[in-house]
């Protein structure tokens, strides 16, 4: 007979099976990532729009073009320009043309900091009707 003070052939395991666990651990982080986005895209606003007062197409004499290649000339009207005469140009403009628009034709290739200098030309010269335009290579 065998007697329950004496030890079993038992023994208790010297590490714990941690693969149970992280499988748990990856379902719940793929859970999380997926639900996230949703739970975010979801959210009620009411954004505001800006008043509609000339929805009629702009004048073709109220708009120029300025074009930027993919080695970084600028272009206005296809005229080879550099950013200070550009500047006094568009001032020009403007003043002679109170609804004036600009296009602002980039290279697909170039810089991001290339528009941004004819942007903020365009905002010192208080240009506030633009459309920006990428061009293929």
């Amino acid at each position: 007979m065998k007697r329950y003070s004496q030890r079993s052939g038992h023994s208790a395991m010297a590490e714990l099976n941690v693969t149970p666990l992280l499988d748990l651990a990856f379902v719940l982080l793929i859970i999380f990532i997926i639900t996230t986005p949703l739970l975010e895209s979801n959210i009620p606003l009411s954004l505001p729009v800006a008043p509609d007062h000339n929805n009629q197409a702009p004048d073709p004499k109220s708009i120029r073009t300025v074009s930027i290649d993919k080695s970084g000339r600028i272009y206005l009207e296809s005229k080879p320009i550099e950013l200070p005469v550009l500047e006094q140009e568009l001032i020009a403009f403007r003043v002679a043309t109170p609804d004036a628009a600009v296009v602002v034709r980039a290279d697909k290739s170039l810089r991001y900091q290339q528009v941004v200098d004819v942007m903020d030309i365009l905002q010192r010269a208080k240009i506030s009707r633009m459309h920006l335009e990428n061009v293929a290579p």
